[in-house]
């Protein structure tokens, strides 16, 4: 198969990339893992949307947004997003979806009170892209490597729902693969959101940047057989956190209320929350809500859930939200590989030490816009050059009997490595050990094969997973401070001086190694892609 440009990933950056390109001409693939929209992270959201309002200018975005990153975003990046936000929301808008502007954010409404608002946008996006002439959509693939040649991308190898390997061609592909919470044992992610973006363009050659920096969201169901899903803000007042002791664990802190904390102290809050459940279980207790609470969002989307929560205090804890860290682009989207577009949480830059919140959702719409319009330009000025294309899928694969350990068992034990070791309060010594407990996983995963299509995908998966995880623990090893979504116990201050600072991790995949090194805030940079 040969395109103009190739889309990896079908959530919500990924969709608005397509619509872009093909705006602009462009014939386009998008490729993803599961279906279009709903099997992503961006089904997940709460719909919100964070950028200049009307009571709200952008210096004002602008001076918080830098303030929640611990000033180590890429201030360019946030210039961008407070000029660019207003359109892209109108943008939005245009497909018919309702999106109401608060104070210093906007809020995208549900079709329905008992249908998670990011589900509606997925559903809504999908649907346009679905009937785009220029488009074909292509599902159930894994995308396994991305072909390169002079470094100049060239197209994508993987292989489809029945085994069979395929290459794919175009000139130019836009990387919108997702993070990687789900390497984490508690996450509130897609359960396959395991970092297969950064191991992609780590192996084509690109840097990654403060991969160090993971946000955990303070407030996530965990009880036996329930989803480890987020309480969607905002809580109602007569909401409370209670420990096992019974205690108000937000005044115990003397902190006002949920909201507060989880808004303005958000690290402060997960850590509190991450020591407390070390002496027994901590619970959202919604027991003296009013019953009228409950038909409206968000508590309606609880009615779905086997669990009695107007009359049961449920376990909650802290879980990885987001990644802040990633593959460096410029302000067209443009990496250092020629042709290699990115947008979405993918990419580093607009986050800094922690992201502000509705800033991921603003970030896939406006960076989707901008690297679906300069991936098309690209390509239409650049069409492949002449090799050896004639790649056709192969025969049906043929799968050995598994030799080694369970794939799930491994993978049960990459997250818990993650969790315990690279987890909300890290130590020099603990990373240490994790990354020796990971190294002897690395080795079971090596010998272990796979038995079809759905355990070769999962190995794929626990390679970059464990990839993921060991870059986690080198550049938390490399930072001597504490800042932001980052906190180490045996440096516990932040520390301008020394590190304010950007992590750069490369790879060598011929030796499977690491190097890590630091640079001061860096500065808009423009890779050419002529």
């Amino acid at each position: 198969m040969k395109k103009d440009i190739i889309v990896i990933g079908a959530g919500l950056a990924g969709m608005v990339a397509t619509y872009m390109a093909q705006k602009e001409g462009a014939e386009i693939v998008l490729i993803d893992r599961g279906s279009i929209g709903i099997g992503t992270n961006s089904a997940m959201s709460n719909g919100v949307f964070a950028g200049p309002t009307s009571h709200y200018s952008p210096d004002e975005y602008i001076r918080d947004t830098l303030k929640v990153g611990r000033m180590i975003n890429s201030e360019p990046f946030v210039k961008l997003i407070a000029r660019e936000a207003p359109e892209a929301l109108n943008f939005l808008s245009s497909f018919g979806l309702d999106i109401v502007e608060s104070n210093d954010l906007y809020v995208l409404k549900s079709s329905r009170p008992d249908i998670i608002p990011g589900v509606t946008l997925v559903k809504k996006l999908a649907e346009v892209v679905k009937n785009l002439d220029r488009v074909h959509i292509l599902t159930d693939f894994y995308v396994e490597e991305i072909l390169k040649k002079e470094n100049r991308v060239y197209g994508v190898r993987g292989f489809d729902k029945a085994g069979r390997e395929m290459d794919i061609y175009a000139p130019a592909i836009v990387l919108a693969a997702g993070g990687a919470g789900a390497i984490y044992l508690g996450n509130d992610n897609q359960k396959n959101t395991m970092g297969q973006g950064y191991y992609l363009a780590a192996r084509a050659g690109l840097e990654l940047w403060d991969m160090e920096f993971v946000q955990f969201y303070p407030l996530v169901i965990s009880g036996p057989h329930l989803p480890s899903m987020l309480h969607y803000p905002p809580y109602p007042k007569e909401a409370k956190l209670i420990n096992a002791s019974g205690d108000d664990v937000v005044k115990k802190y003397g902190m006002d209320n949920i909201n507060e904390a989880v808004i303005k102290k958000r690290d402060e809050f997960s850590a509190i929350l991450f020591e407390e459940i070390k002496s027994g279980p901590v619970y959202m207790d919604y027991r003296d809500v009013p019953s009228s609470s409950w038909e409206k969002h968000p508590l309606s989307l609880l009615a779905k859930l086997r669990f009695d929560f107007r009359n049961k205090p449920v376990p909650t804890s802290p879980a990885v939200h987001f990644f802040m860290g990633g593959v460096r682009t410029d302000e067209w989207g443009g990496t250092s590989l020629k042709g290699l577009f990115a947008c979405g949480e993918v990419v580093w830059g607009l986050h800094g030490a922690n992201r502000r919140g509705g800033n991921a959702l603003t970030e896939c719409v406006v960076f989707g816009r901008i690297s679906g319009r300069s991936s098309a330009q690209y390509a239409l000025a650049n069409r492949l050059p002449s090799l050896d294309l004639e790649g056709a899928p192969g025969d049906k694969a043929s799968y050995p009997t598994p030799t080694g350990g369970q794939l799930r068992e491994i993978r049960q034990k990459i997250r818990e490595i993650a969790w315990n070791y690279a987890g909300m309060v890290k130590t020099g010594k603990g990373l240490k050990e994790g990354l020796d407990r990971l190294e002897e996983v690395e080795e079971q995963l090596r010998k272990t094969d796979f038995k079809g299509v759905m355990e070769r995908k999962l190995k794929e998966d626990l390679v970059s997973a464990s990839f993921i995880l060991r870059a986690i623990f080198f550049t938390s090893l490399s930072r001597k401070e504490s800042r932001g979504s980052f906190i180490r116990k045996d440096f516990p201050q932040e520390d301008n001086i020394n590190w304010r600072k950007n992590s750069c991790l490369a790879y060598d995949p011929e030796r499977n190694t690491f190097s890590v090194s630091h640079h001061d805030v860096i500065a808009p940079i423009f890779f050419p892609q002529a």
